[in-house]
């Protein structure tokens, strides 16, 4: 699957395609589509669930994964990136730590973070790239 312009000059990426349509779809039937595709063809499985993991995506992991990916994740960073995030989510991330950890995440979290909104989006691309990163070493598992 390589980008190709096609006889009528058409241009056809079909990676970034698949990319695209995998972030459209909901959590099971990307796990479901992911998971057929990992029996024919591993490593393009691989590929393509490491290219449509987002910051979002984070929320889909099982209690055990994501508590994993939060825990490793400096209070300080945590409260920024959740910051930008539904209630939901900001409890339950919250709700898997140490109280003190979360009180510190907390804290941070509730302050008034408008003018740093860049500050929180980077956060939030810290603690992606960890759980990209407990991904690749089999630590946690996407769909």
């Amino acid at each position: 699957m390589s980008a190709k312009t096609n006889e009528n000059g058409i241009f056809i990426n079909g990676k970034g395609q698949v990319i695209e349509l995998l972030q459209q779809m909901n959590a099971a039937d990307k796990a479901k589509l992911l998971k057929n595709l990992r029996l024919r063809n591993p490593t393009l499985a691989k590929e393509l669930t490491e290219s449509c993991i987002s910051f979002e995506s984070i929320w889909d992991l099982d209690e055990s994964g994501l508590k994993t990916v939060v825990s490793q994740v400096q209070p300080a960073i945590l409260g920024l990136a959740l910051s930008l995030v539904h209630a939901k989510n900001q409890r339950r991330a919250l709700g898997l730590l140490p109280r003190e950890m979360a009180v510190r995440a907390f804290e941070i979290m509730n302050k008034d973070l408008s003018s740093n909104r860049n500050e929180c989006t980077r956060a939030q691309q810290k603690v992606l790239d960890l759980a990209l990163s407990l991904h690749r070493n089999r630590i946690i598992q996407f769909y």
